[in-house]
């Protein structure tokens, strides 16, 4: 399990550092790149061996309505990419932002159910 947490702190904090990255020419980083700061450091610290149980359920918990709520805030379903990468409509953007986040959850829940399993 410690090597699979390894695998996955290393993974998850170059894709989270990407994402962070990324939100730099986002019209609102000043929200997205500390979120994305928040997960590269989570992991890294798991790759490190060194989560915090109580840390993680908050991240968890708070990532995870913050991603129901984006979602909520779709007026229709238009997919995540047409005609390229950048934002066509706002409904993409909110969409990317959704899974973004949940993605973040996906590696809270993931270093949680790992650090139980020590």
């Amino acid at each position: 399990m410690e090597k699979l947490q390894k695998f996955l702190g290393a993974l998850f904090a170059v894709v989270f550092a990407l994402f962070a990255y990324w939100q730099l020419n986002d019209p609102d980083p000043i929200l997205w790149v500390p979120i994305y700061g928040v997960a590269t450091y989570v992991s890294i610290q798991a790759f490190r061996n060194k989560t915090n149980s109580e840390l993680l359920i908050v991240l968890f918990i708070l990532s995870a309505t913050a991603g129901i709520q984006i979602w909520s805030e779709m007026t229709a379903w238009e997919g995540f990419i047409t005609d390229g990468l950048s934002m066509k409509t706002m409904n993409q953007e909110l969409a990317r932002e959704a899974v973004g986040i949940w993605i973040a959850s996906f590696s809270y829940g993931i270093y949680y159910v790992l650090n139980l399993k020590k």
